[in-house]
């Protein structure tokens, strides 16, 4: 940060538009970022909301009145899907395994065993949203508060805000991996959170 002020205080004293040049190109950089991030991050929403139910994020298997695991045959489908949209980094896709693996676990070697009832945040709102209810095309009502840019990292919070009602914020990280900006952190997916 010194040296951006330092680089700053030394452009200021130039009278060139010479110098001006990285500073705006600096500027139009971040701009860029922004509408990149944005674009992403309601892309994203609109893939999982055309792929959310044929990919159900962590089915869990039901034995009587027993959760007794997860069900890997539904999980592995979803994975897939999840890794060929190229929206995740490498942290998110091995967080989301974590989860998986997290949760059949405590389901497998739980005693007394988990009733077939909700054990898990996933299970009484969607992870994506924190929704419990449908709301049609929400990303076309996103508030994007607490925007940061730090290095090769951006976070914020976006909430749905109409006329009359407003969701709480939901933080979202990205990361930029082989030079393109994806999604690292979703914060229905925090697995100090879920589990």
């Amino acid at each position: 940060m010194a040296l951006l002020t330092v680089a700053l205080l030394v452009n200021c004293k130039q009278k060139t538009s010479s110098h001006k040049r990285p500073i705006d190109s600096m500027n139009n950089s971040r701009t860029t970022d922004s509408v990149t991030i944005v674009n992403l991050l309601k892309d994203v929403y609109q893939w999982h909301n055309q792929h959310g139910v044929k990919f159900p994020d962590f089915d869990v298997n039901a034995n009587d009145s027993f959760q007794t695991g997860l069900n890997y045959d539904s999980f592995n489908k979803t994975f897939t899907a999840i890794k060929q949209t190229g929206y995740f980094s490498s942290g998110f896709i091995d967080n989301y395994r974590e989860i998986a693996d997290s949760v059949n676990n405590r389901l497998a070697t739980a005693n007394p065993k988990l009733l077939n009832e909700i054990n898990f945040s996933f299970q009484d709102a969607d992870p994506w949203t924190g929704f419990q209810d449908d709301f049609p095309n929400y990303w076309n009502y996103f508030t994007i508060t607490d925007y940061r840019l730090a290095g090769g990292s951006v976070s914020l919070k976006w909430k749905v805000k109409t006329n009359d009602w407003s969701t709480e914020g939901y933080a979202v990280t990205f990361s930029k991996e082989n030079g393109r900006w994806k999604v690292a952190y979703l914060e229905g997916f925090d697995i100090t959170k879920i589990l």
